[in-house]
């Protein structure tokens, strides 16, 4: 695939079954030919328990209007993971210059996408500016709340809490930030 400089146009690596970049294609082709590529997973929460949920716009190209368990997104070509998660909550939340913590890798695929996903988490009390053209609204949930409405959220965002939270081991030291008895 052929790279033209086109502005506007996303530019994303195409990887193989080993996550190594063997193409790059446009992000519409990426999502039009199901091709495999990266994507950051940023778990924000507020350190008392809570994850911050995102309610995707009816506009966005996967899972309109679906909930989200992670902020993140689409790697660009040649963007390191960090650099792309940190570029990711900055746009979606407005939210920078806070700690991330690296939570390794993992790989999602069902019928419309194919993901090596980079799991990050953060904590932030907001205020948060949302990016209008992805997100509807946010708010706190539990993980329990989370999993009581399962069925509303995008499944690859519940797979990254989901390893998230089993990850981290300790629930109590992760979400509450203190250490157990």
């Amino acid at each position: 695939m052929e790279q033209e400089n086109t502005e506007g146009v996303e530019w994303i690596d195409i990887v193989n079954e080993n996550n190594e970049v063997i193409a790059q294609a446009t992000r519409r082709q990426m999502r039009a030919q199901c091709l495999r590529h990266r994507a950051t997973y940023i778990v924000v929460h507020n350190g008392m328990g809570k994850i911050l949920v995102q309610h995707r716009t009816e506009t966005k190209d996967f899972y309109p209007g679906k909930l989200d368990a992670t902020a993140g997104g689409v790697a660009l070509a040649g963007e390191n993971m960090l650099d792309a998660a940190r570029r990711e909550a900055e746009e979606e939340l407005g939210i920078a210059g806070v700690p991330f913590a690296e939570h390794g890798s993992f790989y999602y695929e069902e019928e419309n996408c194919r993901i090596y996903g980079a799991l990050f988490s953060c904590i932030s009390h907001g205020p948060f500016a949302l990016q209008e053209a992805e997100i509807d609204d946010v708010c706190w949930l539990t993980p329990e709340e989370i999993t009581a409405r399962c069925d509303e959220f995008t499944p690859d965002s519940l797979k990254a809490l989901s390893l998230w939270l089993t990850r981290n081991n300790d629930f109590d030291e992760v979400i509450f930030n203190k250490k157990p008895d």
